[in-house]
């Protein structure tokens, strides 16, 4: 597992290929949690959650479209 929130270079087992990563921001289960927190006791300190630092990054091959890692966010 990389701990990257950016695309990069990485070869897939799948096709063994070698390319930059395609990568998908979702909310994982921290992000869910730390928005009622957040939004129940500091509200004015939510902003942070728009931020793709919050969120989890999924890295994915482009060609075959395997999961290769994935970053948890924010917690």
């Amino acid at each position: 597992m990389t701990m990257f929130y950016e695309p990069y270079m990485e070869s897939c087992a799948r096709c063994e290929n070698t390319f930059m990563t395609r990568i998908e921001r979702t909310r994982g289960n921290c992000w869910w949690i730390a928005c009622a927190i957040g939004c129940i006791f500091f509200f004015p300190l939510c902003y942070w959650l728009c931020c793709a630092s919050s969120k989890d990054t999924k890295h994915f091959c482009p060609s075959c479209g395997t999961l290769l890692a994935i970053r948890k966010g924010g917690c």
